[in-house]
């Protein structure tokens, strides 16, 4: 269970593994550059992010790997800027806590009494990506993040996509042409020859936000590397809350 707690987070802070000020390149035809097209999708993505200072969310959860397949639900809290909290349960019975605050992280496994506690550079130092508190906030909004600076852009009927490449990093973005909603977001790692997806779906009004946009009540993330293997974690929101302040307990015993 650890070793599957520390992965979902690790999904979570590759996916955060970015700088969200991004530019594009030229591309030359009709005197309109790659670099203004990009732009203005860059800028429908941010402006069509979804924001709270709290939020509680219910939601169904499974996880198939290589190993074992294991499926529950998990309640998910945080509060902006200063924590992320999770329980995941099996037939009522809490298996495992996750508490994330921007300086560190915590893991405790009921099930077989393992703790982690450890700074988020120790993220950094296993995973070799960078750690940062603020950015996965926006991952688990289901807000878009960039990893690299250049981006090129194409299309499909009713799609934008985003793509780029550096010496670590490759890069692919599906965005809704009309809502600006981030449909997919695809991470390649070139180094340690990992791969991460991320499929939003299941776009709709959250109760008690109706001044934001729709949020997306389903989460796909795919991660394989040569360690893990493949491995798929599903997520389904099946109620959400964002009034606050929120419990975070986290007692070891």
């Amino acid at each position: 269970m650890r070793t599957y707690l520390l992965l979902a987070c690790t999904c979570l802070f590759l996916a955060a593994a970015c700088n969200k000020k991004t530019v594009g390149e030229t591309d030359g035809r009709d005197g309109i550059t790659t670099v203004s097209k990009a732009a203005k999708v860059i800028k429908g993505l941010e402006d069509n992010s979804f924001e709270t200072t709290y939020m509680e969310g219910r939601a169904n959860i499974k996880l198939e790997s290589r190993d074992f397949n294991i499926g529950g639900t998990a309640i998910i809290r945080l509060e902006k800027d200063k924590a992320i909290w999770m329980s995941v349960k099996k037939f009522g019975f809490e298996g495992a806590r996750l508490l994330i605050r921007p300086d560190s992280f915590f893991v405790l496994n009921r099930l077989n009494g393992d703790y982690t506690a450890e700074p988020l550079s120790y993220i950094e130092q296993k995973y070799k990506i960078p750690a940062r508190f603020d950015l996965l906030q926006e991952a688990v909004l289901g807000n878009a993040v960039f990893f690299i600076r250049d981006l090129k852009l194409t299309t499909e009927p009713g799609i934008y996509l985003l793509s780029g490449r550096d010496q670590r990093f490759a890069t692919n973005y599906r965005v809704g042409a009309t809502s600006f909603q981030l449909e997919e977001m695809e991470l390649k790692e070139l180094v340690q020859n990992r791969t991460l997806t991320i499929n939003n779906a299941d776009f709709r009004q959250a109760e008690g936000k109706t001044d934001e946009p729709d949020f997306a009540h389903a989460r796909t993330i795919r991660i394989d590397a040569a360690a893990t293997g493949p491995a798929k974690l599903e997520l389904k929101f099946t109620r959400l809350s964002f009034s606050g302040p929120l419990n975070m307990p986290f007692q070891r015993r």
